[in-house]
Formats: C-alpha cells, sequence, structure tokens
C-alpha cells in the first residue's frame, strides 16, 4: 500500500510539473504596446456571438421540453387507468411538443434575422 501511494505522489508531482512547465513555455502574443491580442482560434464576430449565445439558450430550452415531454409520458404509463390522470399527462405531454415547436420557430426566426440584418 505504501508503495503504491509512494507512486502515485511520485506521478501526479511530475504530471504537475510538465504542465507547470508546458504552462510557462507559451507565450502570449501581444501588440507593440504590450496588450495580449486574442488567439486566432477566438471569433470576435458579432453574428458568430450572437449565434452562440442562442445556440445554447435554444438547447436549453430543448433540453427542458425533452424533460417535460418525458415526464408526461412518465404520468401517462402510471395513470393506471384513471381518466384524469391521463387527460392530465396529456396535457403536459402536448406542452411539452409545443415547446420543442416554438423553440424550432425561435431559431429559424433568428437565422432568418441574422441572414437578413447581419
Amino acid at each position: 500500500m505504501k508503495n503504491l501511494m509512494k507512486k502515485l505522489s511520485i506521478s501526479s508531482l511530475l504530471v504537475y510539473a510538465f504542465a507547470a512547465s508546458a504552462t510557462l513555455a507559451t507565450e502570449s502574443p501581444t501588440d507593440g504596446w504590450g496588450y495580449q491580442n486574442p488567439p486566432d482560434n477566438v471569433e470576435t464576430d458579432i453574428e458568430q456571438a450572437i449565434m452562440n449565445v442562442t445556440n445554447y439558450i435554444l438547447g436549453f430550452i430543448a433540453i427542458i421540453a425533452t424533460l417535460v415531454i418525458i415526464y408526461g409520458g412518465v404520468r401517462y404509463l402510471t395513470a393506471g387507468g384513471n381518466e384524469d390522470s391521463v387527460a392530465e399527462a396529456k396535457k403536459i405531454i402536448a406542452s411539452g411538443v409545443i415547446g420543442m415547436v416554438i423553440a424550432g420557430l425561435a431559431y429559424a426566426m433568428v437565422i432568418v434575422v441574422s441572414t437578413i440584418i447581419l
């Protein structure tokens, strides 16, 4: 057990030393005044930034709508033939589907507006 702990601590120190040396070895590009320039792979375009934010928000909405549909399906399966529970589960599923449709239409609208304006 002591031998294993010794090997783990030595290997973790080696990994830390390697990571620290790699971090110190990299130089960030600067302009003539000493300010750091953004890396080459960073998008500074406003259209791309808007699309990134839109994709994150609509992805979150789609996940929530999917979870609502799954919840409605579970409620439908566990209704046990009770008409009120079945009707409530159908309303929940319909709400989830409507949420998915609205998220899809919002995404399409953002694409259309961004291509027209930008």
